[in-house]
């Protein structure tokens, strides 16, 4: 359509001698060019390739207006305008999203060409100097307004997600918040239900916290509930392991298509890598080390269960840890 519509308003002024000419650079080059892009846009692997291929285009296109601008002058001394080169690199670096890199190279060989034009037809006389700065410039201008384009649109883009991860995450412990894992624990417990799968949920809590916040500060409260956090991520590491904070030292982690056994080693593993980081408790703790109780609510069936049901099971099976001398786990295999 751009090509077209210059065709109207060019035809408009140039000699009549000219057009055969001119219809054959645009009808014949510069169309059947484009025309090759639209048909390669349907090729299955375009999208990983159409920057180069826009890249392509805005060359040859340029270099079809120099045949045209350097033919015009050779054979009819016609002074043919060189505005549509500029047009072409805003067109296709803006419309058709050519990033700054290969901006900047096509503009790089399109100034170069119409440096090559200059030296071997100088057209435009006496300005031929202030046509060159102005056709650099303005190629030059294209390429760097991309380069503050794509820089905006990568800020913008880690902003947002920045803002993704801190409306999903805990920001000291780096697992789920409760919001978020609320939603990631239906969506899992619905593709449960769909493959009939088993599920086991897991309500962890660090033993006599209190007492460690009151003895060591706040400031060291937070360094044991990210090795709360670091150990739940060396014991679950499959993609589909959910894990979050579920509040204060309360932490939860729900796992999908995993049979009773290896619940029960995975809660194995938590207590173990607690003994192994021998964090020395407050006085007055239960144990001299800091430890957590963990319960478990597993079910082999899930056709006729609530996250929210599955939840208070396991928190039901961590009070009967804690009741029965904490640092320890409970499994209660629950049945709706």
């Amino acid at each position: 359509m751009l090509v077209l519509g210059f065709m109207i308003a060019d035809l408009m002024l140039l000699p009549s001698n000219m057009y055969q000419l001119y219809i054959f650079d645009r009808l014949l080059l510069q169309l059947p060019i484009i025309l090759f892009v639209v048909a390669v846009s349907f090729w299955r692997r375009f999208i990983q390739y159409r920057a180069f291929i826009f890249a392509g285009l805005v060359i040859a296109l340029s270099y079809s207006n120099y045949w045209l601008i350097w033919v015009c002058w050779d054979e009819h001394s016609f002074i043919f305008p060189y505005e549509g080169t500029i047009l072409y690199a805003f067109f296709c670096v803006f419309a058709l999203g050519i990033p700054f890199k290969l901006a900047i190279a096509a503009n790089v060989i399109n100034i170069l060409g119409f440096l090559g034009l200059m030296w071997i037809a100088p057209v435009y006389g006496d300005r031929v100097l202030i046509s060159v700065a102005f056709v650099s410039g303005s190629l030059f201008i294209c390429a760097y307004a991309r380069y503050r384009l794509d820089r905006s649109v990568r800020m913008l883009k880690e902003t947002n997600e920045r803002l993704l991860k801190l409306s999903k995450y805990d920001p000291l412990s780096d697992l789920l918040n409760r919001r978020a894992f609320r939603e990631q624990s239906e969506k899992l417990l619905a593709l449960s239900k769909r493959h009939n799968v088993s599920m086991a949920v897991l309500m962890l809590d660090l033993d006599d916290f209190k007492k460690y916040n009151d003895s060591f500060g706040h400031q060291q409260g937070d360094e044991a509930i990210k090795v709360q956090a670091r150990i739940m991520k060396e014991v679950f590491k499959r993609e589909t392991d959910i894990l979050g904070r579920y509040g204060g030292e309360e932490f939860i982690v729900v796992l999908s298509d995993i049979n009773k056994e290896q619940v029960e080693k995975h809660a194995k593993a938590l207590l173990d890598k607690w003994r192994e980081a021998k964090l020395k408790h407050a006085e007055g703790a239960k144990y001299p080390l800091m430890s957590c109780s963990i319960g478990v609510a597993y079910a082999k069936s899930v056709d006729d269960i609530s996250i929210d049901w599955i939840i208070d099971e396991a928190d039901k099976a961590l009070y009967k840890a804690k009741e029965k001398g904490k640092a320890q786990f409970v499994l209660k295999e629950a049945q709706c």
